[in-house]
Formats: structure tokens, sequence, C-alpha cells
């Protein structure tokens, strides 16, 4: 989105929040358990609504779960809030403007709702994810991955002080976290992965929701990083390609054995499919400032990347141009050397999806992380 209002944004929408007495959450699964915990004090709870037959007149953390249509909703009384994945909500948000209902008027997206709800009624800054990578350096060369590793030619490696660096400055800035995720790159082989969690963990884990870092399934660590890891408060995601490098799997099943014997909580990612971005088959450079905008904002993708100091407005133009395939380096940046309590609401705007100009550079290279990209392939593989 355009900046119109900057610092303003969101006046009417927090307004519109207020005057709810009760909300529902749309979608009954992880996302819907972790903003309970968040919110269960600060709002009246309905229920969940859910599209899964079989979860309809069961409980759900201790409310029950029922279809759309048969909620007791109330215009202007009742809000919902939608608790899905990023790709999940755009069937669920036409699902509910089709019957009628109206984006921050009757239904409101769990970000959106969070960090605007925290800023207004308590002045606090409340993220619900950021990315940050030590590293992009990375064991495979997937063909649509989205760091953009194949079209690199060298990896991105930080050093110590500059990580530890960003992560003081981010939290000088940010009160709270729902998801703090350390990703790469393969984070496995950096060799400070231990160093960074512990440092996170030990200072700031009162004020994250969840801290996650994720795996490619290839790299059993030594049993000195894993001993490390298990005293924190973290979790890992493993990413299972063994179709895709079926001479991993010995070592998948190695990692899953450890991460069970040190007590690391962790869950496996198995996807059917990946979203390939295809900037080398994109050409978007013809296209106005309304057309750049609506791509943008259509674009599913909810994450910024924590670098150098600064959130960059898309987490894939940030990735794009360390790996020297964005044209035109983007200077919608906030940079958190400039913060100050003035611009609280200005910073949940630009984490929101606001900027300068209403999209980024590379959206002109970018098919989108969105339904609308037909660019798919299967996970994890590999450039010939």
């Amino acid at each position: 989105m355009k900046w119109t209002k900057q610092g303003h944004e969101f006046d009417a929408v927090y307004k519109t929040m207020q005057e709810k007495m009760e909300f529902y959450f749309f979608g009954a699964g992880d996302y819907g358990k972790q903003f309970i915990n968040i919110m269960s004090k600060e709002i009246t709870i309905k229920g969940f609504i859910d599209n899964n037959r079989q979860k309809h007149g069961e409980v759900f953390v201790g409310y029950n779960c029922e279809s759309l249509d048969a909620i007791d909703f109330t215009p202007k009384k009742t809000g919902i809030v939608i608790t899905v994945s990023q790709i999940q909500r755009g069937a669920i948000t036409k699902q509910l403007q089709a019957n009628g209902y109206v984006h921050n008027q009757d239904f409101f997206i769990i970000e959106e709702f969070l960090s605007i709800y925290f800023v207004y009624k308590y002045n606090q800054v409340y993220f619900s994810s950021i990315s940050f990578l030590p590293s992009t350096a990375c064991n495979l060369k997937c063909r649509a991955c989205l760091n953009f590793n194949p079209y690199a030619k060298q990896f991105y490696v930080r050093e110590w002080k500059d990580i530890k660096k960003d992560i003081d400055l981010f939290f000088q800035c940010v009160d709270k976290i729902m998801l703090f995720h350390v990703s790469g790159g393969e984070p496995m082989l950096y060799k400070g992965i231990a160093e960074i969690i512990e440092y996170i963990d030990h200072n700031y884990g009162d004020r994250i929701d969840t801290l996650r870092t994720v795996t490619n399934g290839t790299i059993v660590p030594d049993d000195s990083v894993l001993e490390r890891l298990s005293k924190c408060k973290v979790e890992i995601t493993v990413d299972d390609y063994r179709e895709a490098v079926p001479q991993y799997s010995g070592d998948f099943s190695k990692l899953i054995e450890k991460l069970q014997k040190y007590q690391i909580r962790y869950y496996i990612n198995k996807t059917a499919e990946w979203i390939d971005l295809a900037p080398d088959k994109t050409d978007f450079s013809h296209w106005s400032e309304e057309q750049l905008q609506k791509h943008f904002d259509e674009c599913c993708q909810a994450w910024q990347e924590l670098r150098d100091g600064r959130l960059h407005s898309c987490n894939y133009d940030a990735y794009a141009t360390v790996a020297g395939i964005n044209p035109e380096p983007d200077e919608e940046i906030f940079d958190l050397n400039n913060f100050n309590d003035n611009r609280k609401k200005e910073i949940v705007e630009f984490r929101l999806g606001y900027n300068g100009k209403g999209y980024t550079n590379f959206c002109k290279k970018c098919r989108g992380f969105s339904e609308k990209n037909q660019y798919k392939g299967k996970p994890a593989k590999q450039m010939e």
C-alpha cells in the first residue's frame, strides 16, 4: 500500500475495532491457538470458524468451532479475525466478501489486528514476524529457491558483531513479536547458529512468542550445537526434501533422531509444490504505478527482512538484491536507527505493507507469492 496518511493509516480501523464487543477467529489451527494465547485477556472471544466440516461442533482450545453460516453475527457488534496462513487466507477473504462482510469493518487479518490493537491501545510495537538471515550459504541448489541462491555469484555471510547489533537494535524498537524467524540459506551450516539462538533467547525470549529456525533436513549438527539449542526455547522447522534429494534420506533420519534425543521441539514441513517467483521469466517494467501497486497489494508474502539496521519492505526484494539479480535495489526501507517513540504507528504501518511508492522495485521482476502465480514446481528440485 502507498502511504497517504503516514502515522495515521489505521486510525479509522482501530475505532471500528473498539466498537466491536465480540470476535470470532476464522481458522482453528496453529495461528488461532497462538492468537488465543495473546488476545484471550484483551477481547471477548465467541469461538472459532473453520471450513473443515470435521471440526464443526468440536471444542478447540476451549472454544466451540462452527461453520461461517452457523455463527451468531451481529453487524457493528461482532468482528471476525482471519487466523490462517497467508496463502490460505486469500480464499477465506473472498468467501467473507461474497457473504457481504467488509475488510476492516466486519473482518480483520491477524497481523493487522494484533499490531494495530497494541500500538493504539498500549503504544506498544507488536510485530507478527520478522525474517533474519545470518547467512545465505546452502548445500543445495534448488531451482525455485526463494533466496535466489542459484543466481548468486557468492554466498552472503554476516559477522557476529553485525548480527548482534541488528538484534539489539530491533528490540530497541519492537516491544513484542509473535515469530522471530532465523532463516537462511541453511542455518545449520552457519558456525555461530547456536550462539545466535542463545543470544536471542536469553536476552529477548520473554518478548518473543515463538523463536524458530529452519533446516533443509540434510545437515546433522554436531552434538555440541544441539546441546546448546536444547537449553533454549526454540523450535525447528525440518523441511522434508527427501523425494528431491534422496541421497540425504539417511541424514534426515539421523537429524530427527538427534532432535528427539535432545528434546528439541521440531515439526516436519512437507509441501506438495513450491511457488516460483520466476525473476528470470518476468518483466513488468512497462507496468504503470497503479498496476505495480495492485501487484504488491495482492501478493500474499507477509515477511520483511531485518538487515543492516533496516527493515526491508519485502524480504524477496531484499534477497534478490543480495543475490545480485535486482536491477534496481530498493529504497523502500525503514531505518531503525532513525526510530523514536513518535514513529511507533509509522513502523507498524510499514510492517503491515505501507511504503512511499506502494510497491518495491523487485515487483517488476517477480510473479508474486500468490495463487495468481502459475509458476509452480516440485519442492527442492535441483538445478542441473
